[in-house]
C-alpha cells in the first residue's frame, strides 16, 4: 500500500506523568486528566513487566505491583463510563 514506510509517522500521544493526586479537582477530573493517568498507568505496567523479566524485582512483589496497577487502571477507566 505504502511504497516508503519510513516517511510515516507513528501517532503516540505524549501525556505527562499524571496520577490522581495530580488532578486539579480530585472529585471531578477532566477527560484529559483521566486519559493522561491511564497512559501513565500503562507505562508503569510495562516498566514493571520489564523489571520482572530482567530479575530486578522479586517475583511475588512484582506480581502484586502488577495487580495493583491493573486494579487502579480499571477503577480510573470506570470513571469514563459512569452512568449519568
Amino acid at each position: 500500500m505504502f511504497e516508503d514506510d519510513e516517511k510515516l509517522i507513528e501517532f503516540v500521544p505524549k501525556y505527562p506523568h499524571t496520577l490522581p493526586q495530580d488532578w486539579k479537582d480530585f472529585g471531578n477530573p477532566t477527560v484529559y486528566e483521566i486519559t493522561a493517568t491511564l497512559d501513565t498507568l500503562k507505562k508503569m505496567y510495562v516498566d514493571q513487566v520489564k523489571d520482572l523479566n530482567q530479575g530486578r524485582i522479586d517475583t511475588e512483589l512484582g506480581e502484586e505491583n502488577l495487580r495493583n496497577i491493573a486494579t487502579n487502571y480499571q477503577s480510573i477507566k470506570a470513571i469514563l463510563f459512569q452512568p449519568r
